[in-house]
């Protein structure tokens, strides 16, 4: 176990993507702590992580409001005793915004048709999110002699945006902030790097392709699954040379 009794925080780790890192986290050794909005997707991870042998610690989080941030990290870091990893996984296509715009004939909303609270929701939930964990997680790590810190940004931050402007725009942010804060990390011991999946087998991108793009089922285009997202993060904490920071690898 490469991460025996390390303590980990994932965001939006109840389902899809961060479920499999959470689990993946608790295959390796580590106790972790799970963020997400819907408690019985959080209570069902739970037991998955708790089956393996290594402690859960479910909480409901809104990653955008830097108060119930520094409470959860709070009360995490009590349950725990530390924090050691950090994955900033939150985020996502809103397909409930989306469905209120017309989309062109390729089922592509125009980012000048956004309106200005679609954009901030996006912006938000995507890059403001990781800017609030990551400065919740530096005050922790830098005291304690480092961490490391994980962003799950986006292909579409690097160019192979498809499904909206102000999505990639804060995959981009994403990849920007990785960069800057794993320079500031630096001298307190705080690696951040980041991955930059594809399209992904998820129920929340299922939904969005299927519901906003009009795609069916049988056209569906392929797509890993969520564990190759997980074994770039393993690789990222456990098998990665210590000099590498801030990247962002691409998997698409």
């Amino acid at each position: 176990m490469r991460l025996k009794d390390k303590a980990a925080f994932v965001t939006g780790g109840a389902r899809g993507i961060g479920r499999a890192i959470a689990v993946a986290l608790a295959e390796e050794g580590a106790d972790v702590a799970i963020f997400s909005r819907t408690q019985s997707e959080l209570d069902a991870t739970a037991s998955a992580i708790s089956a393996l042998g290594r402690k859960a610690v479910p909480l409901i989080l809104d990653v955008t409001k830097a108060d119930e941030i520094q409470s959860a990290f709070d009360h995490v870091v009590g349950e725990l005793g530390c924090l050691d990893i950090l994955v900033n996984n939150a985020g996502g296509l809103p397909y409930e915004l989306y469905a209120a715009y017309p989309a062109d004939a390729e089922g592509i909303v125009p980012t000048w048709q956004f309106s200005e609270d679609t954009w901030d929701v996006i912006l938000n939930a995507n890059l403001k999110s990781v800017f609030l964990c990551t400065q919740a997680a530096f005050r922790y790590m830098a005291d304690s002699g480092g961490g490391e810190i994980i962003n799950i940004a986006s292909a579409a931050g690097h160019g192979r945006a498809t499904t909206g402007g102000a999505y990639a725009v804060a995959k981009r942010g994403v990849i920007a902030l990785t960069e800057v804060f794993a320079h500031e990390g630096r001298e307190f011991g705080i690696r951040v790097n980041a991955v930059s999946p594809g399209e992904v087998t998820t129920p929340g991108h299922t939904r969005f392709m299927k519901e906003i793009l009009g795609i069916d089922e049988d056209k569906l285009p392929p797509r890993q699954p969520p564990e190759n997202v997980a074994k770039a993060v393993l690789y990222l904490l456990c098998d990665a040379p210590a000099e590498m920071r801030g990247q962002s690898i691409l998997q698409f």
